[in-house]
């Protein structure tokens, strides 16, 4: 009866903000957007827990010169030059909720600065708010789909949003509306080419573009032995990244590679239960539980092998940074993985489940000093050219400038 409640409650709710936000945007869209003198702002709306996701997305854009980002998040997370942080009190998010406290803020913002440009990660609540603010504003509005099809698909159950895992599963109804929302905005990015092909099923006809995250150009890579662990697992330690498989993996491997060292980076709601795992299959003396820590290159580039175990995927950072620093990547076949790694040359793409698979390649890259080398050179040359920097500001600045200069 509680889940049935509770699903009804996430129905109607996303029913009415989905709604509301189709009619205001269309409302509002009906005036001619007249001639505008630039301010010189883009505002930005997200949630940056991570320091990481932070400078691989908000570094870049404050790198491509095409503004002040304005950026309504949480709380501060590192100084950046170009970067004028704004946020809302924390009164104002225990009174109203931390997502109606950034869309209150967001307002005042777009008064206060006049941006230019209105930008939002994730669908819900953070695109939703930029939409509406850029609707009010008559100004255009950016909609970063960082995740593909996960936050969209069946309504987007299954992301992380509190309200949206309410739903307990796919809705065929708040799909239909989410899809409508996406349609309204003026340009949307995503990480890979499956996400831009779903994009394009949902009926949106504007403007696409595929920009990543990005990763320091300038990278000192390390030898197989100068490497201090085996295998590196990064992410949130919880079910939908599924780091039990990393466990699992750890284990399968243990009895050819008795002195195996694991890393696992992040922590969330499974970590105790991921912790007894390992202690029950004899393993806790192989994995190192780092929890949320700030120097994760420092682990990563010290690591051989990147493994990726998630049941849903864009195009991971994680992954991403892990190859630019030469960790050779072995992963489940999801979402925009392979526009990245390019199996049996650097790294490996392993189907879902397929366990014995992934323990094969992961045990031959640790026997076969000269697959893993070469593996690890081509991973480092394919994620500078794809993600370095510099390469991703300045695909912001084409597509930014374009859309702002746009009348």
């Amino acid at each position: 009866m509680k889940y049935l409640l509770k699903r009804a409650v996430a129905w109607s709710a996303l029913s009415v903000i989905y709604s509301a936000t189709i009619i205001l945007s269309k409302v509002f869209g009906l005036r001619k957007r007249k001639v505008w003198t630039n301010s010189g702002n883009i505002l930005v709306v997200g949630t940056f827990h991570n320091p990481n996701w932070f400078f691989a997305h908000i570094l870049p854009l404050s790198m491509s010169e095409t503004g002040e980002i304005i950026l309504v998040c949480d709380e501060r997370v590192a100084d950046v030059e170009g970067v004028t942080y704004e946020c809302p009190p924390v009164w104002m998010s225990r009174l109203f909720s931390r997502a109606l406290a950034k869309f209150i803020w967001t307002i005042r913002c777009g008064f206060k600065y006049r941006p230019d440009l209105y930008m939002g990660y994730h669908i819900f609540p953070a695109a939703i708010t930029a939409l509406i603010a850029a609707r009010i504003f008559n100004r255009p509005s950016c909609y970063q789909d960082t995740s593909g099809p996960l936050e969209l698909e069946g309504g987007g159950w299954a992301a992380e949003n509190p309200l949206l895992v309410a739903l307990g599963g796919a809705s065929a109804w708040i799909e239909k509306l989410v899809f409508a929302v996406v349609r309204q905005f003026d340009l949307v990015i995503v990480r890979g080419c499956d996400a831009r092909d779903f994009i394009r099923k949902t009926g949106y006809s504007r403007e696409i573009a595929i920009i990543t995250g990005s990763v320091e150009d300038d990278v000192l890579l390390k030898d197989l032995d100068e490497r201090e662990y085996d295998l590196v697992f990064v992410g949130r330690l919880t079910e939908y990244k599924r780091p039990d498989q990393f466990v699992r993996l750890v284990t399968s491997l243990k009895e050819e590679f008795p002195g195996i060292r694991a890393a696992m980076i992040g922590d969330g709601p499974d970590r105790g239960l991921l912790e007894q795992m390992a202690v029950q299959s004899g393993v806790n003396e192989s994995i190192t539980f780092f929890g949320r820590i700030s120097n994760v290159s420092d682990i990563v580039s010290n690591s051989k092998i990147f493994i990726l175990t998630s049941r849903w995927e864009g195009l991971s950072i994680a992954m991403i940074e892990a190859m630019s620093v030469g960790t050779v990547a072995v992963v489940v076949d999801v979402g925009d993985l392979k526009d990245l790694v390019d199996h049996a040359n650097n790294g490996y793409v392993v189907g879902q489940d397929q366990h014995a698979t992934m323990v094969s390649y992961v045990s031959g890259l640790l026997n076969e000093s000269d697959i893993w080398r070469k593996f690890s050179i081509a991973a480092n040359k394919d994620a500078l050219e794809m993600s370095g920097r510099n390469n991703i500001s300045r695909k912001w600045a084409i597509h930014i400038e374009k859309l702002i200069n746009t009348e």
